[in-house]
């Protein structure tokens, strides 16, 4: 809690002496997809979400939720029309492939030539 009220300093000068490889972070949430998934399929989620939420997240948010104005909080969106031209869709999918996650991700993919494609 100490390093956290000090903006994370300790945590961050770590990784930044550390650091980890690009290729090493794809994989290592790769691994977690199945256990999240697991989570929900056993509905199990909320559980999680409690423990987080009650020991991480409730003192992060609590200085915020102070100044949200409860009126808007949980309502959605008041709009009208939710259509999206093409072009930006094509823009944001072309940001999409290029972030570089998905760039690891793909030169990793090449390399599993042994997978099996799910639906044909």
């Amino acid at each position: 809690m100490k390093d956290w009220a000090a903006g994370d300093k300790d945590l961050l000068a770590w990784r930044e002496a550390t650091g980890i490889k690009a290729e090493s972070a794809y994989y290592e949430s790769l691994h977690e997809t199945p256990l999240i998934a697991n989570l929900i399929a056993r509905k199990k989620l909320y559980e999680m979400n409690k423990v987080i939420s009650d020991t991480a997240a409730r003192p992060m948010l609590k200085d915020f939720m102070k100044k949200v104005d409860l009126d808007i909080v949980g309502k959605g969106l008041a709009l009208k029309d939710t259509k999206v031209s093409n072009h930006l869709l094509n823009q944001v999918n072309e940001s999409i492939r290029n972030h570089p996650v998905e760039i690891v991700g793909k030169k990793l993919r090449a390399y599993m030539t042994a997978m099996k494609a799910i639906v044909s």
